[in-house]
């Protein structure tokens, strides 16, 4: 009887996590259809950031992006790592001469 009350309490959990998701994800879409009143600024917003090569223009452009559209937190990563020219999925550890902070040291003979 104790091992099926804990199945059930965590089966319960587990659908208690995936129906709060499923809320926070409602929010910001009705967020997103009051804040997006102004279409033209949206448009002009996002075709400055697609033509903008990787850097600092385009990293700036994220917050904005992401306030219009109520981006989730992984979904707000995944364009800043879009917008520093990271690949998503590449771990920036991998990064050959990539953005991680070794980028900036000096490669000396002898080190790897």
């Amino acid at each position: 009887l104790l091992n099926e009350s804990e199945a059930n309490v965590l089966h319960l959990t587990e659908q208690a996590a995936i129906l709060k998701s499923e809320i926070r994800r409602l929010e910001r879409n009705q967020e997103r259809e009051t804040s997006v009143s102004n279409m033209e600024y949206l448009k002009n917003i996002i075709y400055k950031f697609l033509t903008l090569k990787s850097g600092d223009e385009k990293i700036q452009l994220v917050p904005v992006i992401h306030t219009m559209l109520k981006f989730s937190p992984e979904e707000k990563q995944t364009i800043s790592r879009l917008a520093s020219g990271i690949e998503p999925g590449t771990s920036t550890s991998n990064v050959e001469g990539g953005s991680t902070w070794s980028a900036y040291l000096p490669k000396w003979p002898g080190i790897v």
